[in-house]
């Protein structure tokens, strides 16, 4: 009796590890986990100052200033405004609008850094890009955070006959890293494209896939155009203010 009592213990302390052991080994599939909870951007009051003093500090953040207009420059659709807080300035851009100098005007957006205008011939170390601009008694407001969004949410018919040396969208994104720097060309169909001040961001579709692209906004370019362009292959190109890309096409020249 005792020794059938042994057996059965002893098969029931086997059993029992062999349990624990497969509670151990099966750990949860990672692909199952919840994303963790990323807060909305918010909308922070600063002074210029501030805003100067650590620019970084604000980059996912939407910030709001306030100020005395000092100039304004005008290029075609925008206003470059430049903005005085406390002895302290810093340019605000925005949709085309009138402010005379010595007005207080209350602006709010995104920050870019190091945003280089070709329009101007120059490059802002900082630069207020406006959701909207307000000196208390009108409001100049934009669409969109960085410009404007030319998605109309249409399917384009990608009839693509490539050109001679042309490369194919898929083979570029495949092969990014060794093609990063190197100048290639691309036929394909612009499907999308966001206007910024001194700038096109294009997405190009030529039916192995889609490219981001960037190019001058002194192009002319739309959707559903069929182009032959030629360009720089870029990886890991990050402008702040939420523009980042894994791949994009600088554009140098649009057939």
């Amino acid at each position: 009796m005792n020794k059938i009592f042994t057996i059965a213990l002893i098969t029931s302390i086997v059993l029992t590890g062999l349990l624990v052991s497969g509670c151990t080994d099966n750990k949860p599939d990672a692909s199952n986990a919840v994303p963790p909870f990323t807060p909305p951007r918010t909308v922070v009051d600063v002074s210029i100052a501030e805003v100067l003093s650590d620019p970084y500090a604000y980059n996912n953040s939407n910030i709001k200033i306030t100020g005395i207009v000092n100039q304004t420059l005008d290029v075609t659709g925008y206003t470059y405004i430049e903005v005085t807080d406390e002895n302290k300035s810093m340019w605000v851009a925005g949709y085309t609008t009138s402010f005379e100098n010595g007005t207080e005007i209350t602006a709010s957006g995104s920050l870019m850094i190091n945003f280089q205008s070709t329009s101007l011939g120059r490059t802002f170390e900082i630069l207020l890009m406006a959701d909207s601009i307000s000196d208390g008694s009108s409001t100049n407001i934009s669409d969109s955070t960085h410009g404007i969004t030319n998605n109309t949410d249409v399917t384009y018919d990608i009839n693509v006959t490539p050109v001679e040396g042309s490369t194919q969208i898929a083979d570029i994104i495949l092969n990014a890293a060794n093609l990063s720097g190197q100048e290639v060309k691309v036929t394909a169909v612009v499907v999308d494209s966001t206007q910024l001040i001194s700038e096109l961001f294009l997405t190009l579709d030529d039916g192995t896939g889609q490219l981001k692209a960037s190019c001058p906004n002194s192009f002319v370019v739309s959707n559903g155009d069929n182009v032959v362009v030629t360009g720089t292959v870029r990886t890991d190109v990050d402008y702040g203010s939420e523009h980042s890309f894994e791949v994009l096409l600088e554009i140098t020249n649009v057939e």
